[in-house]
């Protein structure tokens, strides 16, 4: 008797003449097919066991988006000599301030001001005053300064007018010194207050190496999906649900079993399979698919007291950017979102996001430094990004939407 042949009668045979064998052979099969279409279904979902960065961290729709900006800001600085009031306007109901720093190797401004105008009505563009902050004591320092874009995309270009030498001494030395938390802290104050001066009812705070889908609209306009996942905060929650799942499901299958007509068709091996194997692999496969794609939040604005990262894209009611301003400069140094959050969680304040996202993080060298670890591909600059972003399509993606600023 040959080996294949005596595996077979000792083992393969007796699972397979058995109903609690067929179905523990199904249930593997089953298993195993679910989690080959688990690598092609969650891939791009960053809490998922199958998220897979090499596929994940793609660009069609923020490559879409930055061909046009592109076409737009081209068109638009042609056009700038014949027509200087292009983007000007009388009734301003939002203010946009973009904070810029001269980065190593790439420029984003661009990009950044080009998806944001393109795709609004001339009416909408001139409901919004455009500040620019050079982030620099000497902002020729900033490859940007003398571009004809710049002006022809901007209401005002903003640089430091401080007759304070001590400040001004200060402001040097945190550039020499690459001072990221404090240099950042001043600069998003400085620029806040300027557009509180605009006389704009909202204030949009955008970092300036991000994407704008076409219709953008206020709040919260960028998160990262990385922090959603089964946080281990909720894990009684969680091992309290798949209790009580599994016992949901033994209680179903022994009162089948007590029954007549599943008495012989059902059998304890089934029930204890089900119960105890079946059930758990299956919670087990739940919890590895990831949070964002097992339990996605629906579109639109939904509140967010929690896990929101990062600080690429703020919308403030003009009300509430003197206090910000004020608990910025009390709380530094430290990261604009982080400040803020502290702040949302002591007052209890709330906090709102769209979803999806509006804008996507493209800054692969961060001016606050690049932290690449020693196992690390990518930057910690290029990993701060917005799957669901991507998933917009690219053609008919001009939709009818409000007023920007309704």
């Amino acid at each position: 008797m040959t080996p294949l042949v005596k595996f077979y009668s000792r083992c393969a045979y007796p699972v397979l003449t058995t109903v609690a064998g067929r179905s523990f052979l199904v249930f593997l099969l089953a298993y195993l097919l679910l989690l080959y279409l688990g690598q092609h279904a969650f891939y791009a979902d960053p809490t998922s066991v199958f998220f897979d960065p090499r596929r994940a961290y793609q660009h069609p729709y923020s490559s879409h988006r930055q061909r046009q900006a592109d076409d737009f800001v081209e068109t638009t600085e042609r056009s700038f000599d014949k027509n200087d009031s292009a983007l000007r306007g009388t009734r301003t109901s939002l203010c946009l301030g973009i904070a810029t720093v001269e980065r190593s190797g790439s420029q984003y401004l661009r990009h950044t001001l080009g998806s944001l105008m393109e795709g609004l009505t001339d009416e909408e563009r001139h409901t919004i005053h455009t500040v620019i902050l050079i982030g620099h004591t000497q902002p020729q320092n900033h490859s940007i300064y003398h571009e004809p874009w710049l002006k022809a995309l901007s209401n005002q270009i903003l640089t430091y007018n401080i007759s304070n030498a001590k400040q001004l001494d200060l402001l040097t030395e945190w550039e020499r010194h690459q001072d990221y938390r404090r240099k950042a802290i001043y600069d998003y104050t400085y620029l806040l207050e300027a557009c509180t001066h605009s006389g704009a009812s909202h204030i949009a705070m955008i970092e300036d190496d991000v994407l704008a889908r076409v219709d953008w609209l206020y709040l919260r306009l960028f998160f990262t999906e990385q922090f959603f996942g089964w946080n281990r905060e909720f894990w009684p929650t969680y091992l309290l649900a798949s209790v009580g799942v599994v016992a949901a499901v033994a209680i179903l299958l022994l009162m089948l079993h007590n029954t007549l007509r599943f008495r012989t068709s059902l059998p304890l091996q089934i029930i204890f399979l089900a119960s105890i194997v079946y059930t758990p692999a299956f919670i087990l496969l739940y919890f590895m698919a990831g949070r964002v794609s097992m339990r996605p939040m629906a579109p639109g604005v939904h509140e967010m007291p929690k896990f929101g990262c990062c600080a690429q894209g703020f919308v403030f009611p003009a009300a509430v950017a003197p206090r910000v301003v004020s608990k910025l400069k009390e709380k530094e140094p430290g990261f604009v979102d982080m400040i803020i959050e502290e702040w949302a969680n002591e007052e209890d304040l709330k906090r709102f996001a769209v979803i999806p996202s509006l804008l996507q993080h493209i800054g692969s060298h961060s001016s606050k430094g690049d932290d690449f670890g020693p196992t690390q591909p990518m930057s910690v600059a290029e990993t701060i990004f917005n799957f669901g972003f991507e998933g917009y399509e690219q053609d008919g993606d001009r939709v009818t939407h409000p007023s920007i600023t309704e």
